[in-house]
């Protein structure tokens, strides 16, 4: 590929992607927003991400549930509540010894198994909107670049 580093690499996907509108619907506790999901980031990165050769790689460094799931307890507990703290790499395919590492903390609530698997992705995707500076408005009109000064 080239001889860039990972910060030129991470660059040139700065300069090629610069927003990522939000695709979720989030409602409940009486909160009502727009969110980006993770699949939404991905989506928008990967592909340049891929061109610039910068792979990313999660390592969970920490986990536990701070509160478990038990129907059995007075009051019930319906929804698990679980805290990873994650070494989210980004590194230079050409030269692995090459890389950026942002650590995240990520919280997850589930009523099944899922909780740690929605921590992780809420981990991986805060790193990527913050390594590569994106904008998340709710509508192409909350872009930065069409702003005017």
């Amino acid at each position: 590929m080239s001889e860039l580093n990972i910060y030129q690499r991470i660059n040139k996907v700065m300069q090629e992607i610069k927003y990522v509108q939000k695709d979720s619907s989030i409602s409940g506790g009486g909160a009502n927003y727009k969110a980006v999901s993770h699949d939404q980031v991905v989506s928008v990165l990967r592909e340049s991400m891929v061109t610039n050769g910068i792979m990313v790689f999660p390592v969970q460094t920490e986990g536990e549930f701070l509160i478990k799931r038990d129907l059995a307890a007075t009051p019930p507990v319906k929804m698990g509540l679980y805290s990873g703290t994650y070494d989210i790499n980004f590194v230079n395919i050409d030269n692995g010894e090459d890389s950026v590492n942002v650590s995240v903390q990520a919280h997850a609530n589930d009523n099944g198994d899922k909780a740690p698997g929605k921590a992780l992705s809420y981990a991986v995707k805060s790193a990527m909107l913050k390594v590569f500076s994106l904008e998340t408005g709710e509508n192409d009109e909350s872009r930065e670049e069409q702003r005017d000064i």
